[in-house]
């Protein structure tokens, strides 16, 4: 019943947000420049919904690997593309001792794009599933099954209404995001929604009003433990300092509810940072901070670059903050992240392209072994990096080949616990896409 009602309350939002689409029959002036001192062009931060992040072996979403913002001004786009994605993998569940086998992974995405002076959408939908042919452990094949969606509405020259929605039903972990375990629990739910109000009361100072919304449910009751639901409120002032330099400050505060044990852990976050624009390509985002959580004291640290050019495209995002530690009975656990996705354009048929991500908690862990963080305690690492390649062999069918590695270790203070828990994986792939 959780899992239905958290899929009940993603529809909602997204009802919402599509019924908003019909206000961009609305047609109005773009706003004038106020002598350079209109809010910094940075409020779209390397942080914003992810759109387009997708590991290229299965398709699955990049959570923690930031995206970008619809654009005013940009007409209609609709593309349709369909993939076929073979390969091996040498641990398809995780396992310490590996479980091998041959995939296949046919899948479709649909992508549209809308931007007039007042109205900005971007939608990504995509569905497919990954088949192994040696059946490890009984799993016969992996669905995969998201829907993203970014809005944002000019009410008025001031008033500003962003919309961002993503759901997703998988079995593939999420490495880059919280909203995930790290290892294999069988198939999920997960859902991450916000709506936020940006209001410019003057040239120079503005406001930003956010409510967020996430949900994680595991079909295995076995993994029970990590359902929860997170709902944050947030308050932040902007203040242009200079034409390409904004002050921030903001206040945070969200509650978890773990759905099995009735643990409700309370969170709030004080911040102070800076968004800068080094160039018309480069923008940069810090915000640092304190963190409280239930009786927790942490650090806040949030920074993120994004570079775009005509060849080239660079998302790289750091975070330091108290995160669900993965078991409804535990405490918080402090976590780094850092997620680095890069893109370029070697020539006009072949381009690259190299995810990196990096993870290292520390703190108290729960005692159930299967569960991310789970086992005796102390620290985990996770490593991962998928580079890759693409071939255009005409505009709409194009070849790409790539590989992922996937590490994690636990630095459990009991050698069986860490035996059980640590995993390598390696996947080596090519196929085909065909665009419409």
């Amino acid at each position: 019943m959780a899992i239905i009602k958290a899929i009940k309350r993603a529809i909602i939002i997204i009802v919402f947000a599509a019924a908003a689409t019909s206000l961009s029959a609305q047609d109005i002036t773009p706003e004038e420049s106020t002598s350079g001192e209109d809010e910094n062009p940075s409020e779209t931060t390397p942080t914003g919904p992810p759109i387009v992040p997708t590991n290229p072996a299965d398709g699955s979403v990049r959570l923690g690997v930031g995206g970008i913002a619809p654009t005013f001004d940009l007409g209609r786009r609709f593309r349709l593309s369909t993939s076929l994605t073979g390969g091996y993998d040498d641990n398809v569940n995780n396992t310490p001792t590996g479980s091998p086998s041959w995939f296949a992974s046919p899948s479709t995405v649909f992508t549209y794009q809308f931007g007039n002076p007042r109205l900005a959408m971007d939608l990504i939908a995509g569905a497919g599933i990954t088949y192994y042919f040696a059946h490890p452990g009984g799993r016969d094949f992996d669905p995969n099954v998201y829907l993203s969606l970014s809005l944002a509405y000019k009410a008025s020259e001031r008033l500003t209404f962003d919309v961002s929605v993503f759901a997703a039903y998988q079995a593939q972990p999420d490495v880059t995001s919280a909203l995930s375990a790290n290892r294999r629990l069988g198939n999920f739910f997960r859902s991450r929604d916000n709506i936020s109000a940006h209001y410019r009361w003057t040239p120079r100072f503005s406001t930003v009003t956010s409510y967020t919304f996430s949900a994680l449910k595991y079909q295995n009751s076995i993994a029970s433990s990590n359902d929860r639901l997170e709902n944050q409120l947030s308050e932040h002032v902007r203040y242009l300092l200079f034409p390409t330099t904004t002050a921030t400050a903001g206040y945070r505060i969200g509650i978890t509810d773990y759905q099995t044990t009735g643990h409700n852990p309370i969170s709030q976050t004080l911040t102070a940072g800076l968004d800068q624009t080094f160039g018309p390509h480069l923008i940069g985002i810090f915000d640092g901070g304190v963190q409280f959580r239930s009786g927790q004291t942490s650090p806040y640290i949030a920074a993120g670059l994004r570079y775009s050019f005509t060849s080239a495209n660079v998302i790289w995002t750091n975070h330091y903050s108290i995160e669900e530690s993965g078991t409804g009975a535990g405490s918080g656990r402090e976590t780094f992240r850092t997620n680095l996705l890069l893109n370029y354009r070697v020539t006009a048929r072949i381009s690259a392209n190299l995810a990196v991500s990096y993870q290292h908690g520390t703190g108290a862990q729960g005692a159930d072994i299967g569960f991310n963080g789970g086992g005796a305690g102390g620290a985990e690492n996770v490593f991962d990096i998928s580079p890759g390649v693409r071939y255009a062999i005409t505009p709409s069918l194009a070849v790409n080949a790539g590989y992922s590695h996937t590490e994690l270790d636990r630095g459990s203070t009991s050698a069986i616990a860490s035996q059980l828990l640590s995993y390598t994986r390696n996947r080596y792939f090519a196929g085909l896409t065909f665009t419409f």
